[in-house]
């Protein structure tokens, strides 16, 4: 299995979220979403998927315990999220979650969100519509989370903030996270290629 590796390439991110935006059916519109929702806000995806509508409709920002932390953070949603928001949620109601699932549980019957186990399956099937779109990149749930970190620390150089949106406790585990470690010992060993030329 392939080490999930953020989309580095800001093309193929655009090229993706096109192909995903003409499947308006409603799998369709939950890849998208999901993968929106990744790439632009970095949150793992135990704590997208548990996402409900009045949650993120109309809001600029939210504040959500993550689920493997148990701390509190604020997620700021961008215009383009908002949008993709309105535009896919319309007609839902403000308890309903945004990724919900098919089942209902077992004996209360309530909605359900969809398992992190289909979120992956969702990121399969995003990967292999990219792969008939020409765009061939591996995608798993760690990609969106990553491809955030890495276009947000190359946008802005700000690795203590991306630490704190992160939750991690030092700049090099979140430069390592985000792939940008192994970018830079790769330029490393292309001027030790040269060094002596």
């Amino acid at each position: 299995m392939a080490k999930a590796q953020p989309i580095r390439d800001k093309t193929k991110i655009q090229e993706l979220v096109k192909i995903l935006e003409k499947d308006t059916s409603d799998i369709g519109k939950k890849r998208y979403l999901l993968f929106m929702t990744g790439i632009y806000t970095g949150r793992r995806i135990s704590d997208i998927v548990r996402l409900r509508v009045g949650d993120v409709r109309g809001r600029e920002s939210i504040i959500l315990v993550e689920k493997k932390t148990q701390k509190e953070t604020e997620i700021f949603l961008p215009d383009k999220l908002q949008q993709a928001y309105k535009t896919m949620l319309a007609g839902m109601g403000e308890n309903d979650y945004v990724f919900s699932s098919d089942k209902t549980g077992r004996i209360s019957h309530e909605p359900k969100h969809i398992t992190t186990r289909t979120a992956y399956n969702y990121m399969k099937a995003i990967e292999e519509a990219g792969r008939m779109g020409g765009t061939d990149t591996h995608i798993s749930t760690h990609t969106m989370r990553k491809t955030f970190g890495y276009h947000y620390y190359k946008m802005t150089k700000d690795i203590a903030t991306l630490m704190g949106l992160f939750n991690h406790s030092s700049a090099a585990t979140t430069l390592i996270y985000i792939g940008i470690a192994s970018d830079e010992k790769k330029i490393a060993a292309k001027r030790i290629n040269r060094m002596y030329d």
